[in-house]
């Protein structure tokens, strides 16, 4: 009986390290890095969007995993700076990459703080159409501390914030601490001079030394411009069916 009752432990016991011995030695596989450009190419064949910015990308590999686009993009773009466009029923419509992310120095250690930091807030601002573009309010904030509200048409053609030439005396700017030169807007390159604002504000969002270009008011025929110097601060959705605009601080 006794022999009987050793035997049933022993087979148990021979179980339980056989199952504890199978979990510990079962592998586990990780998707296969995969070339960035070939995977976005296969991605724009299939979901019928435009890539911007893809030379950036010419010798990157990456992971690509997840079942949802999106989460695709994110994954295999982590590496890189980008805005993803979508539409009203959350289609991407186009990906803007501006360039591979550069590591950034640690800072001195301090104390801890008494409490948390807050995350940065998402910011969702109301737009007005201007046929197919998105037009925003924004404060902009002068060398006197003066601040003008002003509606700035998103262009993430425009490499920087583009005001009218006319309100460098409104905003405390001297024109002759200004430099000249080209730049870049969705309808082609124009001369421009370049100054800096001590702060733009988007929503509750307070964005410091802000470079500007500033134009012939009649060359931008009184239109002012977002562009991507602010914008690639953020990951933009656009929502056409409700007009607005959502920036996820990055």
């Amino acid at each position: 009986m006794n022999m009987h009752i050793h035997l049933q432990r022993t087979i148990r016991y021979l179980r339980q390290f056989f199952c504890v011995a199978l979990f510990l030695t079962t592998p586990t596989f990780a998707a296969a890095p995969v070339a960035v450009n070939a995977e976005l190419e296969r991605l724009m064949t299939e979901y019928s969007f435009e890539v911007s910015g893809i030379e950036y990308t010419a010798d990157a590999v990456a992971h690509a995993e997840g079942t949802q686009l999106i989460e695709r993009l994110r994954l295999l773009l982590e590496n890189f700076n980008y805005v993803i466009v979508q539409s009203s029923a959350q289609r991407i419509e186009k990906v803007l990459i501006l360039g591979e992310k550069t590591a950034v120095s640690a800072p001195p250690a301090r104390a801890a703080p008494s409490s948390p930091p807050t995350a940065a807030a998402d910011i969702v601002l109301p737009t007005q159409r201007q046929g197919a573009a998105h037009v925003v309010a924004a404060t902009l904030e002068g060398m006197n501390k003066q601040q003008l509200q002003q509606s700035l048409l998103i262009d993430t053609g425009a490499e920087q914030v583009v005001l009218p030439l006319s309100l460098l005396a409104r905003l405390g700017l001297n024109p002759a601490t200004l430099r000249e030169r080209s730049v870049q807007t969705a309808n082609g390159t124009v001369s421009a001079r370049i100054g800096r604002l001590p702060a733009l504000v988007l929503g509750t969002e307070r964005l410091t030394n802000v470079a500007v270009a500033f134009i012939d008011d009649q060359r931008l025929g009184g239109q002012a411009l977002l562009g991507m110097n602010v914008l690639g601060r953020f990951r933009m959705t656009i929502d056409d069916a409700n007009n607005q605009i959502t920036l996820v601080p990055k």
